[in-house]
């Protein structure tokens, strides 16, 4: 990858916002692949896009979505095995990004694909693996025509959107396992109802009844109801013990407060039940056979479990005083009602970690837009300190009371370089000035040296400070601020009251910190560039006035020198053989070709030394002033125009570029040809284009740049007369007025220069 600074473009973080804003919303699958697809391929201009899913069964690799890609085109991107033999396969082992940025350079890791797949590689392929809690979904891959040099801006938006991808696409497969579970389980309690007459107001509650603790005391009066000579209860797992939550009635009060004191989880049949994770029923049961010293023997028992992700997470259990076998519609009424607490509990799952997932993603945006919106009047700042109190507040602003603290590094001491709230003690203010040592302070050292946050349920009061200083400290978070993937600063944010760091509160922190780091590379190479620019100007200025101040002081001694060469010519002549007379020539030449050197220096530094402010010009004016001027270089020549607009200009600077541009092409003439010049103007958007065309000898391509540098000659001027200014003069005027300059040329043809002027801004389309 290049060694591009990190920043993240403006066009890259509303590209990366938008998207992220779309994945909250969507509601399928499909809808994800397509948001992450059009978001990558529209922000790196990539030509076409595959996203390959990992299957069911965690062996293969399936193409799910495609962009770009015509209709049933022949691919390298194909379902397949996921093993190490495929770029897809192949990112997801080793979890991290391949870029390919060369011809060639996929083929050359992966030598059979193309065979195998009957596709062809493009120039340049990136491959993003996909993961959700550590766990492999797929890959996004981007296809270019052309090489492409991924930036590390361009990776972390790609690192980013995938990773946004991988939350919205495992919250939208939830909600769409979630209903396909749903309308299963309905579907099969619809078939038992007429079985189970009495558990339609049990069925009601299950389908909106959100707390399984209450649905499972509706369970067990549902179960009293239908089948009153049995009794019911709930248990939940607390470490070692099945607690009851729930009971029924009938229940002797010493059974009772056994059971809610707790029953071991190694009692047996309790831990057959959690072993198979299916319903045990017995038709005799010895309490004290099972550890449970108060009960009595019954008739028979139930135990049914309600599992979810694997995990048992309580027991239905169910018994008779008497002797029982247990019936089949017995066991169906039981399975049903258990069947709505595994309903309940699956959907009080899904939901809470839907509403976990959704608020991440709500706590992201709005910590970017919050951000984005402080830092929007920050965009031409420097200091990099005002980004990072921006930050500090945007964080302060969602958290409970506390300070912020931004560390640096100063020798052996971490300097507090910017501090948002009171931190509530005098001493711990001053010991936070004087700078704590480094390697002593555990909260800044960690994210300094690992480069990752650092978060603090219950803060170790005296591990950073003497401990009397911050009784009132509870909470804290250190996240390493990076610029261009090395540390540079500690954010951190200290809170007085008790708080245990949520998802939440981590995807808040780090969202902010993240955009802080981008802010601070954006905010150096603002900087830098405008340091680069004064310096640039400065240069500029300088040469400019020693060009004016040299060009001028050679004035005085040239002329003294052709002067002085005119009275030898004219009084001594006669006293010079043929070669002092050719010397004493070579001296008046050289005299003159030095003036009119120097006069075009000063033209040329007076371009910005001398200016005047930009009026509206009326060009044929200039054009036919300029015309009579060079009365005796056209003698002979054809100079016309088109009618000429009115642009914003130095009438001055104008009739000397005019002038330059009509002489350049009066004098590269084709022997035997009549030279013309013409000169017209049409509208370009915004700004009007002027053409000066001749017919003269015509210029090479290669010399199109070169011959507007300052003394650049394609000719001696033995062929033709001139300095190698007078372009260079042409091109400062015109981007002294805020335009562009060029040309095009057919060797043999002639010349049209090309130049672009504003105009007086009375223009009607």
């Amino acid at each position: 990858m290049s060694g591009a600074s990190t920043t993240l473009p403006p066009s890259l973080s509303e590209r990366l916002l938008s998207a992220i804003e779309t994945l909250s919303t969507a509601q399928t699958p499909e809808e994800v692949l397509d948001v992450i697809l059009s978001s990558a391929l529209g922000a790196l201009n990539a030509i076409a896009g595959a996203v390959l899913l990992v299957d069911s069964r965690g062996t293969g690799l399936e193409v799910k979505r495609v962009q770009g890609h015509e209709e049933k085109a022949q691919t390298l991107w194909q379902d397949g095995p996921l093993d190490g033999r495929v770029p897809a396969g192949d990112a997801l082992m080793r979890r991290q990004p391949l870029f390919f940025e060369r011809r060639g350079a996929l083929n050359q890791a992966y030598p059979e694909l193309e065979e195998r797949t009957g596709g062809v590689a493009a120039v340049a392929t990136a491959v993003l693996p996909m993961f959700l809690d550590d766990r492999p979904l797929g890959a996004l891959i981007l296809d270019f025509r052309e090489p492409h040099e991924f930036t590390l801006q361009e990776v972390r938006f790609l690192r980013t959107l995938t990773a946004q991808g991988a939350v919205a696409l495992g919250r939208a497969r939830l909600q769409q396992d979630l209903e396909a579970r749903v309308a299963a389980r309905t579907a099969e309690l619809e078939e038992q109802r007429a079985a189970l007459d009495a558990f339609v107001v049990y069925k009601e509650a299950v389908g909106h009844e959100s707390d399984v603790r209450a649905l499972a005391g509706q369970a067990v009066r549902t179960v009293r109801a239908n089948l009153p000579h049995v009794s019911a209860a709930y248990y939940e797992r607390e470490g070692n013990l099945w607690k009851a939550q729930a009971w029924s009635e009938d229940m002797a009060p010493e059974v009772v407060a056994e059971i809610t004191a707790g029953v071991d989880v190694r009692t047996p049949n309790y831990a057959e039940t959690v072993r198979s994770g299916t319903p045990l029923f017995k038709d005799g049961w010895d309490g004290a056979a099972q550890g449970l010293s108060r009960t009595v023997s019954h008739g028979a028992t139930g135990f049914l479990p309600t599992v979810y992700g694997g995990e048992t997470r309580g027991l239905f259990a169910v018994e008779t005083r008497h002797a029982h076998s247990w019936t089949e519609r017995e066991q169906s009424l039981i399975r049903a009602v258990v069947r709505g607490l595994h309903l309940t509990l699956e959907r009080t799952e899904q939901t809470r970690r839907l509403a976990i997932q959704n608020a991440e993603l709500e706590a992201r945006t709005q910590a970017l837009e919050g951000f984005a919106h402080l830092t929007r009047d920050l965009t031409d700042q420097s200091d990099p300190r005002a980004f990072v109190k921006r930050a500090q507040e945007v964080v302060l602003s969602l958290l409970p009371s506390g300070y912020a603290l931004y560390y640096g590094r100063d020798g052996g001491r971490w300097r507090n370089w910017v501090q948002t709230g009171d931190v509530g003690h005098s001493g711990l203010q001053a010991f936070i000035d004087a700078g704590p040592l480094v390697g002593e302070t555990p909260t800044v050292d960690i994210p300094w040296t690992t480069g990752q946050p650092f978060f603090q349920d219950t803060y170790a009061q005296g591990s950073d400070t003497p401990a009397e200083m911050v009784q009132h400290v509870n909470a804290a978070a250190a996240l390493p601020v990076s610029r261009r993937g090395e540390v540079m600063g500690v954010f951190i944010a200290v809170l007085f009251e008790k708080r245990a760091w949520s998802r939440t509160d981590r995807v808040v922190l780090e969202t902010v910190v993240g955009s802080l780091g981008l802010a601070l590379e954006r905010a150096e190479s603002v900087a830098l560039l405008e340091r680069r620019n004064q310096e640039l100007a400065r240069s500029n200025a300088e040469l400019e006035q020693f060009a004016y101040v040299a060009s001028h002081d050679l004035q005085a001694p040239i002329r003294a020198m052709t002067s002085f060469a005119g009275l030898l010519e004219r009084r001594y002549s006669d006293r010079l053989d043929g070669r002092g007379q050719a010397y004493l020539q070579h001296i008046v030449d050289g005299g003159e070709h030095m003036k009119r050197l120097v006069d075009d220096l000063l033209t040329f530094s007076r371009v910005h030394t001398q200016q005047r402010p930009l009026l509206p010009t009326e060009v044929d004016a200039v054009f036919d002033a300029v015309v009579r001027r060079l009365e005796a270089e056209v003698d002979g020549a054809r100079v016309t125009r088109s009618r000429l607009p009115v642009v914003l200009a130095d009438a001055q600077q104008l009739d000397q570029l005019l002038q330059n541009l009509i002489s350049n092409g009066l004098k590269y003439r084709r022997e035997g040809v009549t030279p013309e010049v013409h000169v017209r103007a049409e509208r370009d958007g915004e700004l009007w284009r002027f053409a000066v065309r001749d017919n003269g000898i015509g210029i090479e391509p290669q010399y199109f740049e070169r011959i507007f540098v300052i003394f650049q000659r394609l000719h001696g001027r033995e062929e033709y007369e001139g300095t190698g200014i007078g372009l260079a003069v042409c091109k400062k005027i015109v981007e002294r007025h805020g335009g562009q300059i060029w040309m095009e040329s057919t060797p043999g043809e002639g010349t049209t220069c090309y130049f672009t002027l504003q105009p007086d801004g009375n223009f009607q389309q």
